[in-house]
């Protein structure tokens, strides 16, 4: 295989490095889906023995990210359009709950941060930067989850935002293909800021269910 894994702070044991090495370059898109995964081959990147590739296999095939199949092979996960969307069902419920904790900790420094933000956005809206804006769509939902204070909650959050990533990078589906979606992506963020800045609870829950996934609306 062509990926070759590049150089980290070392975790406890080998099985957490290859795991982690692995994860990422899927994540990356270093590794793509559909791609087979040979536990002898990443063992000689690794310097390793098989038993802790196959024991970072089982954790991301747990993870899916891999996917074990009844021929013992191992490869990368692809889904599908449909478990994308499942995969956003998940994440409006967790967004709604993430807000709620967040409206508590927010202050005007906060606030401030999300403003400038939220200008970004704007600028690289109009400017016509669709994979700029999407990056910083993304940027701004982070750094609301981080400001929940729950790391598992922020973490949970982010892998499925990986998830989501994967799909949309080897779908090869440009983000925000139809106008109305970027117009109402942008509007969303913009009563984001304002009802975060007011504490409006009830609006912005409403605003959630309505929000995820029209990056991939088109037509």
């Amino acid at each position: 295989m062509d990926w070759k894994p590049t150089s980290t702070s070392a975790p406890a044991t080998l099985s957490e490095t290859i795991y982690q090495a692995l994860k990422k370059a899927i994540i990356d898109g270093e590794i793509k889906p559909g791609q087979r995964l040979q536990d002898k081959e990443i063992a000689g990147l690794f310097h390793s023995s098989a038993t802790p590739v196959r024991e970072a296999f089982f954790r991301l095939a747990a993870e899916k990210y891999l996917v074990l199949n009844a021929r013992k092979e191992v490869l990368v996960q692809d889904a599908t359009f449909e478990e994308v969307l499942e995969l956003y069902e998940i994440v409006r419920v967790l967004d709604k709950h993430a807000v709620r904790i967040a409206l508590r900790s927010l202050g005007p420094g906060e606030i401030g941060k999300l403003r400038d933000m939220t200008r970004e956005l704007e600028r690289l809206h109009g400017a016509g930067d669709h994979q700029g804006y999407l990056e910083q769509n993304l940027a701004i939902h982070d750094f609301i989850w981080r400001q929940c204070r729950n790391n598992f909650l922020h973490e949970i959050l982010g892998e499925l935002m990986a998830k989501i990533g994967i799909y949309r990078r080897n779908s090869g589906l440009p983000p925000f293909t139809d106008p109305k979606a970027l117009e109402k992506s942008l509007k969303d963020h913009q009563n984001i800021q304002r009802y975060l800045e007011e504490g409006n609870l009830k609006a912005l829950e409403k605003l959630i269910d309505a929000h995820w996934g029209e990056e991939f609306i088109v037509g």
